[in-house]
């Protein structure tokens, strides 16, 4: 693990690359080429999940600074909202990187491999690619040091894909109709719902779409709830992935 004084605020980064300071706030940036900074390429594996499948990831630093890097094989964190975040308390299993730490002198680039160790369990397996460059010299400095927080994809795909999907009964929150949607199957192929409300005033109709990892569950936001009045609903949702149809009927109770 890398030492760093003080401490590192990370927040939540979009599949690309982010730049950290320590005792800050992470932000969203992408470092193309001659830009200088962190850099990675590629940004993603995306393959058919083979046991052995390697990817060979080079790692540049443009900074006019030695950088101590860490490089690590992470799993999602999902929120209820289908946001994704690399879990910093995990690492994914399964996934092997040759070298996990190293220093890179200013202009000195390394080739890192990423291996998929076995084949998973469900047939595929999703998570992210993290490498984090901070100053060498980090402890002795003072007062805000920036550093390089890289995240991208890592997306090995079954042979078979297999779909599965269910929902929970749907709720109103913060005025928005939102039908929590888990998938069982083993892609991350979008889910599309579409979904009728029925009461005493009429039908309404809604739609949503989003992409969501195996094992995982989104509350989907399908509809505005604004104008539901309190009282009982019959909502009837329409899941489609792939080639899967599937229609569920649910009652829905709003209270004003």
């Amino acid at each position: 693990m890398l030492k760093v004084t003080g401490v590192v605020a990370v927040g939540a980064l979009a599949i690309g690359a982010g730049v950290l300071s320590q005792a800050g706030t992470a932000k969203t940036s992408r470092i193309a080429d001659g830009q200088g900074g962190l850099l990675i390429s590629p940004l993603r594996v995306d393959r058919q999940a083979v046991t052995g499948a390697t990817d060979r990831i080079t790692i540049a630093n443009r900074s006019p600074e030695a950088l101590t890097i860490e490089v690590k094989a992470r799993p999602w964190s999902v929120s209820s909202s289908g946001d994704v975040a690399p879990n910093r308390r995990s690492t994914l299993g399964g996934v092997r990187v040759s070298e996990g730490a190293f220093t890179l002198a200013p202009n000195q680039t390394r080739e890192v491999d990423v291996a998929l160790a076995g084949a998973p369990a469900g047939g595929s397996l999703y998570g992210a690619l993290e490498v984090v460059g901070l100053p060498t010299d980090l402890e002795q400095r003072k007062g805000v040091v920036t550093g390089y927080r890289l995240v991208g994809a890592l997306r090995y795909h079954a042979a078979t894909k297999r779909y599965a999907l269910s929902a929970s009964s749907p709720k109103v929150s913060k005025d928005q109709l939102l039908l929590p949607v888990r998938s069982t199957g083993n892609t991350n192929a979008a889910v599309r719902a579409t979904v009728e409300v029925k009461g005493a005033t009429g039908t309404r109709r809604g739609s949503a779409r989003a992409a969501i990892l195996p094992g995982k569950r989104v509350s989907l936001n399908v509809l505005s709830a604004k104008t539901l009045r309190a009282g009982r609903y019959t909502v009837k949702a329409t899941l489609r992935q792939g080639t899967l149809r599937t229609t569920v009927t649910k009652t829905l109770r709003v209270k004003r």
